[in-house]
């Protein structure tokens, strides 16, 4: 006979369980946080969650669980459990709704929630509505999340609950996994995430341990109700091990004295099972081929028996703790019997009970991600022909989920078993060639370098009998290698090209489309001579396809290569100068795009960036702020809108919105996006704390996010230049003229210079020559000559744009010294509001000291003040400083924040209103002149007004005269 053996009350967690019920109480204030329970199997990690949640008043739970299928886990499998209670308890249009913009594509997930055909959905665009699912959601009640057994979780799902815990910055959501130490070892991917989440100050974790002596003989005195002899007990410690559930099932066995016990671990698992009647006993095993918890409804069809045996069974090992039951499945009472349960099954009966399962998954066609599980049965059945289309399908059905990781090592498995499966392609419908680029894709989709690996194998097994496979595996070879950073991409590209006629049927034309846009996108970012040409026969070549061709799937494609080849053409137009083609074939893209949501913010993206650096930053600013408010409306503001976002805040810094930037930069680092748009979100905020005169601070971010910046810097050209300008600035702040002169050296040592970055560069140069010059020195290396002589070189060949010539007087008059002349050059050129205000106030205060070394006094203080005026409107310290200590030196008071005027005080700024106010200008004169906002004008006007007792702008002009002496 076997016991229940269940203690009625849980032994030794009283701190584990009040750690729990303290993390769930910190999230009521509307603050999310996590907790991670770790412990061996066996180890009481279900049941301290069962105890924690029984005492939950008030509290919505959803819950979701890891089954182990190795790397055929279906993507996302503990989400679907966590939605579908979601929406057992909110109803599904509440739950769509809650999701947000992203909540019209969560059917991809999970299908019973579409209304027709359920849409793709990207990784980004899951993750976003997740997220904001959980913390809309939690408004109407607090929510507990629990994922049990995430040590068997697939790649796609640990990225999104890291993703989550990370990420959720409101809301009353308190998010438990669960995960067995046992099976995490070296090369676990959980790995990399626990060591993620430890460092993380919203997530703690539990370690659940094992009992001790003491805690075991109470464990079983509750069971008991009495204490064996003290020998027994001795065992009882002995074999258990201090591990809860072989406790309870060495209780179990009712043996009389002189009894064995069980010589294994496996067989004392299996010692409840053992006993049961043989009819149980198979119908347990038909349930354990089904995984850990299985539903009726599947298991009705898989049982070929009567259901009146089926059931009668059933009670028989719920009865004896064996199975449990949980709303519509049966599971097994603790994951270690249904190992051991499986591990039963004989040959035939494994290959029987798992092709039941795949042929009733296959039937019923209503389970969420069932390809995968189906492809598991199969091969679990030996039966590699059905195996191998099933496979197929679950790596484009995970795809289609936002899981591209998974997808890959589905193709892979794919790929594996194609040479043993008779006719592969004649069964799948697919080519070889083509399985390979799905899955080098989908690897590539994931960032993961093995994609690499795909296609290295895929290029050396398909040969030129297949063309045009081979030549779109060599097109993403070249995709990915200059992903990856890795050279031949380009060679692979015009092999490519050269393995296609121009003259074919549609479906060649449409992949000839893709290679010739391949081929002149890699030749520009390699700055190859004649990738213009290539471009523009790209565009033609992707016209005439189109307009030849009536079927709509070819024409989608082709039309889609026509948005990428224009997109990159109006770059290259932009490079050369033709800045008004640049912008209409932009406008052109977005326009054949039809509204497609990536196509409008790749425009917004690079139409903005173009704008900024053109010196049109209130534009600039207009467009990125529109472009991250759309990406929030399609669930892609984490990618898109991180990387518009964040490259924006560079024109918010140029105008002086330093409050603004400030904001951005933090927003971009709540949404915790990729690397490369962390970096650049770092960056500007050096610049901004740089401007704030804060130099300890810009040190720490640098120091904090290095490898960020680094991951942003590796990019195209500009974003080296931008990055290196930055650091560049954190060098001179330091004091350190070498290090920042070796990042200007990039202007000569990298790729070709591109407009925009480069001139900026070239000037802050200028600047490092200038203060070189006056400390008597030159660059490492250098004469003063040859550098002045590369810098006017580098900035030439980037003047292609309008906007070199306000940049020009700022390098001619750094490289001409303490020239006044040049200097009110320089300081004119930054009237045109088309220069950041940081270059206005360098050209002010070089003016200043140029005009006090000339023996113009009364000029250099004047002057002076306007740059401390320019300093205090916009906040920035750091400038601000420099003036102050100029000021200081120079012995000039106006220029430190003020000078007297009898009993009224006015502000340096406020004295140059005043004086063009009694020039009769109006508001936005004012502001146009001083470079301030019209806003910032009338402010000034005001406090004027108020500090003179005025009645108006006349009486304040009349008692300018005697003012403002």
């Amino acid at each position: 006979m076997l016991s229940p053996a269940t203690s009625p009350a849980t032994i030794g967690r009283a701190r584990e369980l009040t750690a729990l019920r303290e993390a769930h109480a910190a999230t009521l204030d509307g603050t999310p946080s996590g907790v991670v329970i770790a412990g061996e199997a066996g180890i009481g990690k279900t049941r301290l969650l069962q105890d924690f949640l029984a005492g939950l008043d008030g509290v919505v739970v959803a819950r979701g669980q890891c089954v182990a299928m190795g790397s055929l886990a279906t993507p996302f499998a503990p989400l679907r459990g966590l939605l579908r209670d979601l929406v057992a308890r909110f109803g599904a249009s509440v739950v769509l709704e809650a999701a947000g913009p992203g909540g019209r594509l969560l059917p991809a997930v999970l299908p019973e929630l579409a209304e027709g055909e359920a849409s793709e959905i990207s990784q980004e665009q899951l993750h976003d509505a997740v997220s904001l699912l959980l913390e809309r959601l939690s408004a109407e009640a607090p929510l507990v999340a629990v994922v049990e057994d995430v040590h068997w979780a697939d790649v796609p799902t640990l990225d999104l609950l890291r993703s989550l815990l990370r990420t959720l910055r409101n809301g009353r959501v308190l998010m438990v996994l669960s995960y067995r130490t046992d099976d995490v070892g070296r090369g676990h991917p959980l790995q990399p995430v626990l060591v993620e989440l430890d460092r993380a100050r919203e997530v703690r974790r539990i370690d659940v341990r094992r009992l001790s002596a003491e805690q075991v003989i109470e464990q079983v005195q509750r069971i008991r109700g009495e204490l064996p002899e003290p020998e027994a007990v001795a065992a009882l410690i002995e074999r258990s091990d201090g591990i809860p559930f072989f406790i309870e099932e060495l209780l179990a066995l009712e043996t009389e004295p002189g009894d064995q016990l069980p010589s294994t671990l496996r067989d004392l698992v299996l010692a409840r099972y053992a006993r049961l009647s043989e009819p149980t006993q198979a119908l347990v095993r038909l349930i354990a081929a089904g995984g850990a918890s299985v539903d009726h409804e599947i298991v009705s069809r898989v049982h070929t028996g009567d259901p009146d045996g089926f059931d009668a069974a059933v009670r028989e090992a719920m009865a004896a703790n064996v199975l449990t039951a949980d709303g519509t499945a049966y599971g097994f009472r603790h994951a270690l019997t249904h190992e051991a349960v499986h591990d039963e099954l004989l040959p035939g009966e494994r290959s029987r009970f798992h092709a039941r399962y795949a042929t009733a998954l296959e039937a019923g066609d209503d389970r969420a991600g069932s390809s995968a599980e189906i492809a598991h049965h199969w091969l679990e059945a030996r039966d590699q022909l059905r195996a191998l289309p099933a496979l197929i399908d679950a790596a484009r059905q995970a795809v289609g989920a936002g899981a591209p990781a998974s997808a890959a090592r589905l193709g892979e498995r794919a790929l594996e078993l194609w040479p043993h499966v008779p006719d592969a392609e004649g069964l799948t419908g697919v080519r070889r060639s083509q399985l390979f680029l799905e899955t080098a894709s989908a690897y590539d989709q994931a960032g993961d370098a093995r994609a690499l690996a795909v296609l290295d194998e895929a290029l050396a097994e398909i040969g030129e009998d297949d063309p045009r496979g081979r030549a779109l595996l060599l097109h993403e070879a070249m995709i990915v290698r200059h992903t990856h950073g890795r050279p031949g991409g380009l060679e692979m590209c015009r092999q490519a090209l050269e393995l296609l006629p121009a003259d074919d049927d549609a479906e060649g034309q449409a992949i000839r489309a893709r290679v010739l846009c391949g081929l002149g996108i890699i030749s520009a970012a390699h700055h190859e001579p004649g990738s213009r040409a290539t471009l523009e026969e790209a565009v033609r070549y992707a016209r005439a396809a189109l307009a030849s061709n009536r079927d709509e799937g070819i024409a989608a494609r082709v039309g889609f290569e026509l948005v990428r080849a224009l997109t990159n053409l109006a770059s290259a137009f932009a490079f050369d100068g033709e800045v008004d083609r640049a912008f209409a074939a932009f406008d052109e893209a977005l326009t054949l795009s039809d509204g497609e949501p990536n196509a409008r913010l790749r425009h917004d993206e690079q139409v903005g960036w173009m704008l900024a650096l053109m010196g049109r930053f209130d534009e600039a600013v207009a467009m990125a702020d529109a472009a991250v408010e759309f990406s929030r409306g399609f669930g892609m503001e984490r990618g898109w809108g991180a990387s518009i976002a964040a490259t924006g805040t560079r024109s918010k810094l140029a105008l002086g919105d330093l409050d603004g930037a400030a904001a951005t930069v933090r927003h971009v680092r709540s949404l915790h996006s990729s690397p490369m748009y962390e970096g650049y979100a770092a960056g500007a905020e050096i610049d901004l704390l740089l401007l704030r005169g804060d130099v300890d601070g810009a040190t720490r971010i640098e120091r904090e996010w290095r490898g960020a910046l680094e991951d942003a810097a590796s990019g195209e050209p500009e974003d080296a230049l931008e990055l290196g300008r930055t650091m560049a600035n954190l060098s001179v702040a330091h004091g350190d003229l070498d290090a920042a002169w070796e990042r200007v050296a990039l202007l000569w040592s990298g790729a070709p210079v591109l407009p925009g970055p480069a001139l900026w560069m070239a000037v802050l140069g200028a600047e490092l020559l200038d203060r070189m010059r006056r400390a008597g020195r030159s660059p490492a290396g250098l004469a003063l000559g040859e550098a002045e002589g590369r810098l006017r070189a580098a900035f030439d060949a980037a003047a292609v744009w309008e906007i070199a010539e306000f940049w020009r007087p700022q390098l001619e008059a750094h490289l001409a010294g303490d020239d006044v002349e040049a200097w009110l050059a320089a300081v004119a050129a930054t009237e045109s509001g088309r220069l950041p205000v940081r270059v206005r106030f360098t050209a002010l205060l070089r003016l200043a000291q140029a005009q006090l070394l000339s023996g113009d006094r009364t000029a250099a203080e004047a002057t002076a003040a306007t740059a401390a005026a320019l300093a205090e409107d916009l906040g920035m310290t750091g400038p601000a400083g420099e003036i102050a200590e100029f000021a200081a030196r120079a012995g000039f008071a106006s220029a430190a924040g003020g000078g007297a005027t009898g009993a009224i005080e006015l502000t340096a700024r406020e004295r140059q209103v005043l004086e063009l106010v009694a020039e009769g200008l109006t508001n936005r004169q004012i502001g146009e002149r001083l470079f301030i906002s019209d806003k910032t004008a009338s402010v000034h006007v005001s406090a004027i007004l108020r500090k003179l007792g005025a009645s108006g702008r006349a009486e304040a002009a009349a008692r300018a005269a005697e003012l403002l002496v």
